[in-house]
């Protein structure tokens, strides 16, 4: 599997494939949107580089990139719980 190859399958489940918009499919390599946009997009594909070992075979980069997907997005349901917090908060006060 290629780093270009997961970027797609990943980009194929997210809406309008935005990812692809953050990626440089000849050098296999993140890159700027200059039209900005949607930052998790920009995230996706950042992390899936940085993640990405070309020695692994299919099923440890899968493992590999499923692992750093499902970390962010524990961390993001952890903030958006935190954040759901202190509105409660804010009106109890």
């Amino acid at each position: 599997m290629t780093l270009n190859q997961l970027v797609c399958r990943a980009a194929s489940a997210y809406p309008a494939a935005y990812p692809l918009r953050y990626w440089d499919s000849e050098r296999q390599q993140p890159k700027d949107n200059p039209t900005g946009g949607d930052s998790l997009a920009r995230f996706v594909t950042r992390e899936l580089a940085d993640t990405f070992d070309p020695e692994a075979d299919d099923d440890m980069q899968i493992a590999s990139a499923v692992r750093a997907m499902q970390s962010a997005a524990d961390d993001l349901s952890t903030v958006a719980h935190a954040i759901s917090g202190f509105s409660r908060e804010q009106l109890a006060a």
